[in-house]
């Protein structure tokens, strides 16, 4: 967010660790997600629009590739046509995709663990 300066995002980031990068090093490790990538994380689901600008899909894309790195069983996916906050409206097309991205992943999950009728 600070590096890539994208609708104010650098300033979003200051008011958020009250400073830069360099003045507070250690506030901007504690809020990377990339600080706690390690073996035996949860799986977990990564979703972006294919136009957001603030959080990019080549960063989540290489985000993802990094948990897998690591062993998390990752999955993710681009949305087309979808910016940063794409499941804002109910409704939409990317909206309801999301939520079956979301229903499928949490639907994988549980297909060993449920018992059967």
């Amino acid at each position: 967010m600070w590096k890539d300066n994208v609708s104010g995002s650098r300033e979003a980031a200051e008011l958020f660790t009250g400073g830069t990068p360099d003045q507070y090093p250690e506030r901007y490790r504690e809020v990377s997600p990339t600080t706690d990538i390690r073996k035996g994380l949860q799986r977990t689901l990564l979703v972006v629009g294919d136009r957001d600008r603030s959080a990019r899909p080549e960063t989540i894309k290489g985000f993802a590739a990094s948990l897998r790195a690591d062993g998390v069983d990752t999955t993710f996916k681009e949305l087309p046509f979808a910016e940063h906050a794409f499941d804002d409206a109910y409704g939409s097309l990317t909206s309801q995709t999301s939520r079956q991205i979301l229903l499928d992943f949490l639907t994988k999950g549980n297909l060993q663990t449920r018992p059967s009728l």
